[in-house]
């Protein structure tokens, strides 16, 4: 396994700069997800990684190793993609034997990893079976079999799950973890999905427009949020955000555009009548009784019951506010309700195009 290294890298299709001088380090045997909506460039990022995207600028390198130039073969990597592209005539075995085949691996050697890839993957009973007697997840699994006999340096996962249904997606995430446990293999995935960020990444790279937004550990993107971008797409349901100015007059309290008061911290005083963005999660605010102190109106508008647990959004200081209760509710559209905002768990962001983040 190796480390990935990007250095001030660029790309460019015509007049149109998809990345932006990237930097970013993937230790050795880190598990890191690329995500951000569509369009941000992390699969343009991953292509380069993987030599299939020729880079305009900056420095790629792999275990030590500058591979700007080197061919995508030569580069000790193997990728899965979102479509499975397996060969249909051939069968199981076969697919997941062919890179070796033509890389003139002797015949002995390729059995062993083909073996050694499907004990891993659970695919014994499978290997002489061809793609159309699979189900999505077992051709999944192939292909990433087909990625693992190759033993390479680096793993790359480009969107892989997107095509399967919502269980076996949540099944998927945890084999494919648990095989990165198992191999310690440095891996770069890319997903548009921030529920698979959060539950596999040792890191996460949030991106928009080409930029890195901000790097960490996914408990430090969710406590943390670097600007309103990563706060507000990081988290589900996402992040409330209610725009007004800290009033630190008396009672300390966030004034809202519609002139509710939200009481804060005292250490906010520094925001004081400065135009802000209070954001808040929706499982930091609770609905609570009238007569609660620091509680503040809202209209039910729809309610939500997953089963365990209750979204309620009601409008509220000028905006739409998601609030998770873990409870069946009872509440009704148009009822009015009284929330109340962990004072402890609040953000605060710059009320300006970059919203940078200005306190916890």
């Amino acid at each position: 396994m190796a480390q990935v290294a990007l250095n001030k890298l660029v790309k460019r299709y015509g007049a149109y700069q998809a990345l932006h001088e990237v930097d970013m380090t993937v230790e050795n045997g880190e598990f890191v997800v690329l995500v951000g909506p569509s369009g941000c460039g992390k699969s343009t990022l991953l292509r380069t990684i993987a030599g299939l995207e020729e880079i305009s600028g900056g420095t790629i390198s792999i275990g030590g190793r500058v591979v700007n130039t080197i061919r995508p073969k030569e580069r000790d990597i193997a990728m899965v993609f979102q479509s499975y592209a397996l060969y249909p005539h051939k069968t199981v075995r076969k697919n997941m034997s062919f890179a070796l085949k033509l890389a003139g691996v002797a015949q002995p050697e390729i059995d062993k990893a083909v073996e050694r890839a499907a004990a891993i993957l659970g695919l014994e009973p499978l290997l002489d079976r061809k793609p159309k007697q699979l189900s999505g997840g077992q051709r999944q699994r192939v292909a990433m079999g087909r990625a693992i006999v190759r033993n390479p340096q680096v793993f790359l996962f480009d969107e892989p799950l997107s095509n399967l249904d919502a269980k076996l997606r949540v099944q998927m995430r945890a084999e494919i973890r648990e095989l990165h446990q198992r191999l310690g293999a440095t891996t770069v995935y890319v997903t548009h999905d921030q529920i698979e960020a959060m539950t596999m990444a040792d890191k996460i790279v949030v991106m928009r427009d080409g930029h890195i937004e901000q790097i960490g550990h996914p408990l430090e993107l969710y406590d943390r949020p670097a600007n309103r971008f990563v706060a507000g797409f990081i988290g589900s349901p996402a992040m409330n955000f209610i725009e007004g100015q800290v009033d630190a007059s008396g009672t300390d309290r966030f004034i809202a555009s519609d002139g509710t008061a939200i009481p804060v911290s005292a250490r906010l005083g520094i925001l004081k009548r400065s135009p802000a963005v209070l954001a808040i999660r929706p499982e930091d605010l609770s609905i609570v009784e009238e007569n609660t102190p620091g509680a503040f109106p809202g209209m039910v508008s729809v309610v939500e019951t997953t089963g365990p647990e209750t979204i309620v959004i009601a409008n509220s200081c000028g905006t739409r506010l998601s609030v998770v209760i873990k409870e069946r509710s009872r509440l009704k559209l148009g009822e009015k309700v009284w929330l109340s905002a962990d004072v402890s768990k609040l953000h605060f962001f710059e009320a300006s195009k970059d919203g940078r983040r200005l306190a916890a």
